[in-house]
């Protein structure tokens, strides 16, 4: 284990060594945990930080495909080729949609 000298305000190094008491371990095992619990807060918002960016770059890549499309309908798209291969898929009774019942 490598040892190091850090230098800490008087008031710092007292609410150290007060806390590192009250928890029943050693001032060094303290600023271990402190810097280890800092360092995987860091890691961590590094990592949501990348992950936000990839979406926003994703939504950005799917803005501009739907911008290149321009207006269209899916659904439309998909009932047109399947009943352009099977024919009308409707329940008997049933009107189309957006048609009223007579």
């Amino acid at each position: 284990m490598a040892r190091v000298n850090v230098f800490l305000k008087n008031d710092l190094l007292k609410a150290v060594d007060e806390e590192a008491t009250q928890a029943g371990m050693s001032r060094s095992a303290l600023i271990q945990r402190a810097l280890t619990a800092y360092l995987e807060a860091q890691r961590a918002a590094r990592e949501e930080a990348e992950a936000r960016r990839r979406r926003e770059e994703a939504c950005k890549k799917m803005d501009a495909l739907a911008e290149k499309l321009g207006d269209w309908d899916p659904v439309r798209i998909i009932r047109a080729f399947r009943d352009s291969r099977y024919g009308p898929q409707r329940p008997p009774n049933r009107p189309p949609r957006g048609e009223k019942r007579s």
